[in-house]
């Protein structure tokens, strides 16, 4: 198993395939980088035409994606904060995921050492996210840590300049940071929307348009996220357990979903981990 399913939900390193023009948004973090060629990319509302060495960070709710079909060498990397975090904090460290809540979408354009540095990060997760085993993990997570860590110095300046969020944003983000703490517990969309104080129909439609998913697909994302961090890191719970605790009251909606999002039964994912 490639051991950057436990940590990103996509990485792909130098693609080139020709893109064709669809936006799209979603609730997780998103990094975009060009080694060669270059495209039109919108973001929001904003046009950026990106050529080789340009750097991009996206908080994944503003609608975004290329213009025209247009072909560059690119890698993508988009991760959730929720579970990915855990995987990241030290005690003393500065906040990895400030940038992506803070700043929200930024293009740095690189050039000498700094566009090599960042090259090499990038190379180095290639190779550690196809290294099997925990040594594998382990290394991609510090390599991660080091590029999360490249970004926060490239907007270090633009950090203490916040852009304020979107009303729908702040408002998705809301519903985001309830289920987080909820997840584990049985949800309604009627307590969800109570506890964000918007109406059930109101929240339903702007977490779709924004996340590009209903908010009970989020939710069995969230847990089936968490699930994989459990098999992971504590090989002695059962299946039965883990699907129990994170949320899930049927056994068997549980390997449904796991099979679905991940590709595996949760038995065959905790024998591989």
């Amino acid at each position: 198993m490639e051991a950057h399913r436990s940590l990103l939900d996509i990485f792909a390193y130098r693609t080139d395939y020709i893109m064709p023009s669809k936006f799209h948004s979603h609730p997780e973090y998103e990094i975009y980088y060009v080694h060669g060629g270059g495209c039109t990319y919108l973001i929001g509302e904003t046009f950026i035409d990106l050529a080789p060495g340009d750097l991009v960070i996206m908080n994944g709710m503003s609608q975004h994606g290329p213009i025209g079909m247009q072909s560059c060498v690119r890698t993508m990397i988009r991760f959730d904060e929720a579970s990915t975090l855990p995987l990241l904090e030290t005690p003393g460290s500065v906040d990895l995921l400030l940038p992506f809540r803070a700043i929200r979408n930024r293009r740095w354009r690189l050039t000498g050492e700094r566009r090599a540095e960042v090259e090499h990060i990038l190379h180095k997760l290639d190779r550690f996210a196809r290294q099997p085993g925990p040594l594998g993990f382990d290394r991609l997570r510090n390599a991660f840590c080091e590029l999360l860590l490249f970004i926060w110095e490239c907007g270090e300046t633009a950090l203490n300049e916040p852009t304020a969020p979107l009303n729908k944003e702040s408002n998705v983000r809301n519903v985001l940071a309830y289920i987080e703490n909820h997840y584990m517990e049985e949800l309604t969309l009627e307590r969800v929307a109570d506890n964000v104080h918007l109406s059930k129909f109101y929240m339903m439609k702007i977490f779709k348009e924004l996340t590009g998913m209903t908010v009970f697909e989020y939710v069995n994302k969230r847990r089936i996220s968490q699930a994989k961090l459990l098999f992971r890191f504590n090989k002695k719970r059962t299946v039965t357990e883990v699907s129990f605790e994170v949320g899930f009251k049927q056994l068997t909606h549980f390997s449904r979903n796991f099979k679905r999002l991940v590709g595996m039964t949760p038995e065959q994912y905790r024998k591989l981990v």
